[in-house]
């Protein structure tokens, strides 16, 4: 909800008129379905372009996208789509462009990435490709020839297996030839994100309450059932991850990437594990506790060499 709607606020502030809201991929879905028989309710006939998260509740982003790219029901399988995750791993990246993704954002962001990105998905001028079970931009962005090459004018497109269609032409009519986001738009927006900082606090006091709840429920549980409460550790540190860096707090970033790794790829959940998953919620109490913003500083410092301390002599038990 927290990057929704700050999300709402910088697309508004770059001037746009109306921004539709849902809470993951399902509702995105309806909206739009619920657009095409009651415009009048939904409040709009079309979208312009999708900003999604990858990692949500029910259905994630990449789901929303295939179905946005290849389903019958799909209002505009040419729609601009910009995805958004914490966690942007050259494979994750990948995944989002055989889909049919027009761009990635990592989070953390600032307001400038927001406009950047969504400028260049919305002015995206890569043909779209369909080709087996793809449809999408281009992907490849480069335009020297490699071998076996599909783009040969010489072969007609049946015996190519691909076909290509040139990028519609509305969107670009809406936003005009040559547009482009002034600094003080650029200004504003950052202005707006850092006054959310403030709000950030209260936001990830609430995260590390549920996370202590989890971790108390982990301690009192059997291996089997942690696994539950693992997956939902991992959701919240993955959001936390996105919000640390966007709000002025780049060491949360930084330990949270590593409780999300943790509750991601720990296998045994084991007792070891469970205190480790405690020590990264102490760490991102004291954080908050001692209002660190600076990574570099002594106290930042600190917390980091005992964090890696901690995982070091968990890592040394494992190999054990």
């Amino acid at each position: 909800m927290e990057i929704r709607t700050l999300l709402a606020s910088i697309l508004r502030t770059l001037g746009v008129g109306n921004v539709l809201r849902a809470n993951n991929g399902a509702d995105a879905i309806q909206l739009l379905k619920d657009m095409k028989l009651h415009p009048d309710k939904v409040g709009a006939t079309e979208v312009d372009a999708i900003i999604s998260d990858w990692i949500m509740p029910e259905m994630d982003g990449a789901t929303l996208l295939r179905w946005i790219r290849r389903h019958a029901d799909s209002p505009n399988r040419y729609t601009p789509f910009l995805m958004i995750s914490a966690v942007s791993d050259g494979a994750r990246v990948a995944l989002a462009r055989d889909l049919g993704v027009n761009g990635f954002m990592a989070k953390p962001f600032t307001g400038a990435t927001v406009a950047t990105h969504l400028m260049e998905a919305m002015l995206d001028e890569r043909h779209y490709v369909w080709i087996g079970q793809y449809f999408g931009p281009d992907r490849r962005r480069r335009l020297e020839d490699v071998p076996e090459d599909h783009r040969d004018s010489e072969t007609p497109y049946d015996e190519k297996g691909v076909r290509y269609f040139p990028p519609p032409k509305t969107l670009r009519r809406k936003i005009g030839k040559g547009f482009e986001f002034d600094l003080q738009q650029m200004a504003q927006i950052q202005k707006e994100v850092n006054e959310w900082s403030e709000n950030f606090q209260d936001w990830t006091r609430e995260y590390l309450e549920r996370l202590e709840t989890a971790r108390r429920a982990c301690a009192q549980a059997d291996r089997k059932r942690r696994r539950a409460l693992f997956d939902e550790m991992n959701v919240m540190a993955h959001e936390l991850r996105g919000l640390g860096g966007t709000f002025g707090f780049p060491l949360v970033t930084s330990v949270a990437r590593s409780l999300y790794d943790l509750t991601q790829f720990s296998l045994d959940r084991s007792d070891d594990c469970v205190a480790l998953v405690g020590n990264h919620v102490d760490t991102l109490k004291a954080i908050l506790r001692e209002d660190v913003r600076d990574e570099g500083d002594a106290i930042s410092q600190a917390l980091v060499e005992e964090l890696e301390k901690k995982n070091a002599e968990f890592m040394a038990a494992q190999e054990a």
